[in-house]
């Protein structure tokens, strides 16, 4: 009885827990729904939140783990890092012209997870054996345990929703809405949804034989899935000699891919090496697998250390890439040490138990420092992008003004505020009207000068209209999507004069650098406006709009028509379908 008596409690007070979470995360919802303080204030804001869903979860899953005050003290301190790198989330990534942002950065969300598992899982560990380092076996039970009970616990809470929905859904059939109207209210659903979370860890927790059977299952499907990837992988790097790394840099995100397929080579190893033990020791196949994966993480690492010191480079460092360094430099202290352990005689892959220990420690040092002033991807990057525009690396014409606006954050501005007391009158300008922008896909008023500057205009000679040059895109007649050349910053625009329905005055058609989209600006007593927009999909039609080599045919609505590389194209306030332009042009 005792023993039922104790499990009931805990169950309980899981749900309690559960309970409260629910209560603060709606009293949350409704700061931030009605934009009422602590929402208004970001740095208070994000803390808040990010404990608020961290801290219940993590003192559930330490209940069933640890005594009391143990978990009290691991989940208080937790708690203080996760308040303390939401506050400087929130700091480093407030905008100077605009009230601070109220939600997390997905990174810190992505990584914060994850390091919150990392250091759960070594806590759990240390506590239960007593000292700093416990052995990897527990700490392999303890990593896969977790992981399995929070995917059962996220598929739990999705059935129990969609059972309570299913339940409105047959009250709904005799004329019963009450429990239709209750899910869609908030101060009923964030709660029960709480609860039905902390009743889900209770459940996966003292059901081990049920997380062991589904963690028996998965390693053993993984494990089996080992041949296949190496023989992939170790056919990728056997071709390498004879095609040469060229056709991997144009591909847009090569180092992204090549780190993807080192993350699965280590997970699949350890699920073939499981927890060492000799009685758990893989079939020879998955052996020799193993040894020779772990053997190439070696050249991916290297691969794409090389490929994102190509990108930076070319075109500096940016928080991305910033990001990227950081799971680069974990990759490579993981393909070290375990292609260490594959050439070292003795227990197969007996080394990399150790390793990930020390690994896991490296992980969670640099998630920490890269949300904190002292290794920010922001200030990382919005430094390296100054350094490149100061040292000539970069011109003020084709400098990146909207990365600082947009996505540098606390740094990007002050970078801005510097940049728009330059000397050089372009950047001055440019840096200034980035600072006056107040969101970044709105209609977008460009400083004359600076639309001056990036629009070529043909026939060659000729200017953009002075009256063009200071249209006001923010007012309501002229709000309907103008062209890219309005709402970028630094993208390099043609354009061509020409009369297209016949009045004696000529029309602006602009393309920009890179897009398909041509847009065709008309003028009237009112001013200017976006009058029409076609698709230039098809090779050369772009090239044949800057040549000059077009002709205007007779009109078949309001506006000629423009027959540009064999293809006829009919302005109108529609898209032109891309893909039949070009069969057509072809046929032509």
């Amino acid at each position: 009885m005792e023993a039922i008596s104790q499990g009931q409690k805990l169950f309980l007070t899981r749900l309690g827990i559960g309970l409260a979470q629910g209560l603060i995360l709606y009293l949350l919802y409704r700061a931030s729904d009605a934009k009422l303080w602590p929402a208004t204030h970001g740095a208070v804001f994000i803390p808040l939140l990010l404990v608020s869903l961290s801290a219940p979860i993590g003192l559930n899953l330490s209940l069933g783990a640890m005594p009391l005050r143990k978990a009290l003290t691991w989940v208080g301190i937790a708690s203080a890092v996760v308040a303390l790198l939401g506050f400087f989330d929130a700091w480093m990534g407030a905008s100077q012209q605009l009230p601070e942002g109220a939600i997390p950065s997905a990174q810190l969300i992505f990584f914060g997870a994850g390091g919150l598992f990392i250091a759960h899982t070594l806590v759990t560990g240390g506590v239960a054996q007593g000292r700093f380092m416990a052995s990897y076996a527990t700490y392999f039970d303890l990593a896969w345990k977790l992981g399995i009970q929070l995917v059962l616990s996220v598929f739990f809470v999705g059935a129990f929703w969609a059972l309570m929905w299913l339940g409105a859904g047959l009250f709904g059939l005799i004329k019963l809405s009450f429990l239709e109207g209750l899910l869609g209210e908030a101060w009923f659903s964030i709660p029960v949804l709480a609860v039905a979370a902390g009743g889900a860890l209770h459940l996966t927790d003292v059901r081990p034989t049920l997380v062991q059977g589904a963690r028996t299952l998965a390693l053993t499907l993984l494990s089996w899935l080992l041949p296949l990837i190496t023989l992939m992988v170790a056919g990728f790097v056997a071709s390498l000699p004879f095609t040469g790394l060229q056709a991997l840099w144009s591909f847009g995100h090569a180092t992204a891919l090549l780190l993807a397929a080192t993350a699965a080579l280590l997970i699949l190893i350890n699920a073939a090496h499981q927890d060492g033990a000799p009685e758990r020791t893989p079939p020879k196949v998955l052996q020799v697998a193993g040894t020779v994966a772990a053997l190439l993480t070696v050249p991916l690492t290297l691969i794409a250390a090389y490929a994102l010191s190509l990108r930076v480079r070319q075109y500096g460092w940016t928080v991305d890439r910033v990001t990227v360094a950081a799971i680069l430099i974990v990759a490579l202290a993981y393909a070290g040490g375990y292609a260490h352990a594959a050439l070292t005689r003795g227990r197969w892959l007996a080394g990399i138990e150790e390793w990930n220990f020390r690994v896991a420690l490296l992980a969670l040092g640099l998630m920490i420092v890269m949300f904190t002033p002292l290794a920010s991807p922001l200030r990382i990057s919005v430094n390296d992008q100054m350094a490149r525009l100061q040292s000539g690396k970069v011109t003020p014409q084709k400098f990146d003004y909207a990365y600082l606006r947009w996505e540098g954050g606390r740094y990007g501005q002050a970078a801005l505020a510097v940049l728009s007391r330059s000397q050089n009158a372009y950047t001055r300008l440019a840096a200034s009207d980035a600072l006056k922008r107040k969101a970044r896909y709105e209609p977008y008023t460009p400083a004359p000068a600076l639309l001056a500057q990036r629009v070529t205009v043909y026939p060659r000679g000729t200017k953009l209209p002075e009256s063009f040059l200071k249209t006001d895109w923010n007012r309501k007649q002229a709000r309907r999507s103008p062209s890219e050349c309005m709402g970028a910053m630094n993208t390099p625009c043609d354009a061509v004069l020409l009369d297209l329905n016949g009045d004696g005055r000529q029309e602006i058609v602009m393309f920009a650098a890179g897009s398909r989209t041509v847009s065709v600006f008309h003028s009237t007593e009112a001013g200017w406006f976006l009058a029409a927009t076609f698709e230039a999909p098809c090779p050369g039609m772009l090239e044949a709009l800057r040549s000059q080599k077009f002709e205007v045919m007779p009109p078949a609505a309001r506006w000629n028509d423009l027959m540009v590389a064999g293809r006829r194209l009919r302005l109108n306030p529609g898209v032109q379908d891309g893909a039949d332009a070009c069969a057509k042009a072809g046929a032509n």
